[in-house]
């Protein structure tokens, strides 16, 4: 294949022979002939020159197409891994033989790339941001009500409640060394309802694992691939919940429900961030696994090692195609902790998502243990569904139902329900529209929360 430059020799060159050819046409006798008609004479070219002219006019509009679009053939670098076997002599060999060792380089070549300055430039855009260090901005206002039915009367009977929590995020990538780091810096501020109202779990999940009224660092950690991108190692200030007991229908109260026990398990027992890593095996098939510890405590107490309240966290997921339903998620996992100052205590848990239609996503949720300092075990399960287009009234609204249970071996229990709608408003705002009801044994009181909460992302 011709290298070309911002010109092509062969327009170029096909021109200069027209162009000669016009010449030697204009000194042919006819040229001449037409050259000598009268004054006021109108000649009509004849065929041959219009033909000429024709060809000059293409030429041209094709040189002025080819300025504009310029087609640029320059080298690239590429960098490519390459697989090689050592043996113990130092020889290197492109396949295996018998007592060499599989070793990965990466190895740069020259290529010839053919492409417009269009397509140069925006991979030069690409190029540059991948290399930079990427923010985000985003901030969730929410506010609640509290009406009581049932029960003694409390306080919070007929209170609003606001908050607002506002998060950056930054982000940076190497590609050729499958390499992450991410920051999360959160500020939080506001009266949930969980002040006045003695629940269980809380009933505005922003707050969990957060301290209110602060300026706090939610994650800051450092993610690498390694074994063909088939194990990822995380370590840093993490939050378990990103790595245990997801959920895709339940597990982000910015967006889904609001409600604190529909968003994770609280048989987990995670009260706050901490430093932490990761480690997660993936082969790219239908299963993985994860193991990870996370320290996790009271913000106000005094951790005198890693050693002090540190979670241990196993967990294996199975993705699942049943039958003609779609893509289902199935995880089990394990803790052990000793948050409680009395030795380490154990609990696990299932967190299960479920799709049985492009729009339909049925979700649950089971936990059973010992959580901190608490007598006995807790038990808990969820379940519910969520809902997308085309039951909803713009595609890309959705909304979801869901029930949740706890319950102390020696102690009160509560029963929760809760509904939402997300409404999509632009590509960096949506709301949302709620309803919770929430019944605690420990006093008898139950109270319907309907709330609303706007984000904005960017």
């Amino acid at each position: 294949m011709r290298k070309t430059g911002l010109r092509s020799e062969r327009p170029l060159r096909g021109l200069a022979a027209l162009l000669a050819a016009g010449l030697a046409f204009v000194a042919a006798p006819g040229a001449h002939a037409q050259q000598n008609a009268p004054a006021g004479t109108a000649s009509k070219p004849t065929p041959e020159m219009q033909a000429l002219l024709d060809r000059i006019d293409e030429l041209e509009r094709r040189l002025s197409q080819l300025e504009s679009t310029a087609v640029l053939s320059a080298p690239k670098v590429l960098v490519k891994e390459v697989h090689v076997w050592v043996d113990k002599d130092g020889n290197q060999y492109d396949h295996a033989v018998p007592g060499a060792k599989e070793t990965i380089t990466y190895q740069r070549e020259l290529a010839q790339r053919r492409q417009t300055i269009e397509d140069e430039i925006g991979d030069k855009l690409a190029e540059e941001s991948a290399k930079s260090v990427q923010i985000g901005i985003n901030n969730v206002t929410t506010l609640q009500g509290a009406l009581q039915h049932q029960g003694d009367k409390t306080e919070a009977d007929g209170h609003m409640y606001g908050l607002s929590a506002a998060d950056i995020t930054f982000s940076g990538k190497s590609a050729a060394l499958n390499t992450e780091f991410f920051a999360d810096l959160v500020g939080i501020g506001g009266t949930p309802p969980d002040q006045e109202i003695d629940a269980l779990n809380l009933l505005n999940g922003q707050t969990a694992r957060l301290s209110n009224n602060q300026l706090s660092v939610r994650e800051a950690w450092l993610r690498t691939e390694v074994a063909h991108q088939r194990l990822g190692l995380t370590i840093g200030r993490i939050d378990a919940t990103t790595h245990f007991d997801r959920n895709a229908a339940a597990n982000d109260e910015t967006t889904q429900f609001i409600s604190d026990a529909l968003v994770n398990n609280p048989v987990l027992g995670l009260s706050s961030n901490g430093f932490g890593a990761v480690a997660e095996w993936d082969p790219k098939k239908t299963w993985n696994f994860k193991a990870g510890i996370q320290q996790s405590s009271d913000p106000n107490n005094q951790l005198g090692s890693l050693a002090d309240s540190m979670f241990k966290l196993a967990e294996f997921e199975y993705i699942a195609q049943l039958g003609g339903l779609g893509e289902g998620h199935y995880r089990i996992w394990g803790r052990s902790d000793n948050s409680g100052g009395i030795g380490y205590r154990d609990a696990y848990g299932i967190s299960i998502d479920q799709k049985v239609s492009a729009a339909i996503t049925l979700f649950a949720r089971y936990g059973n243990g010992e959580v901190g300092d608490i007598p006995g075990k807790e038990s808990f399960y969820s379940a519910g569904v969520q809902f997308g287009a085309p039951r909803s009234f713009h595609p890309n609204d959705f909304w979801g139902i869901g029930i949740a249970h706890t319950d102390f071996e020696q102690g009160p229990s509560e029963k929760l329900a809760e509904g939402y709608y997300n409404l999509h408003i632009t590509d960096h705002l949506r709301a949302s529209f709620m309803l919770q009801y929430v019944y605690e044994s420990s006093n008898g009181a139950g109270y319907f929360l309907p709330g609303a909460r706007v984000q904005v992302v960017f």
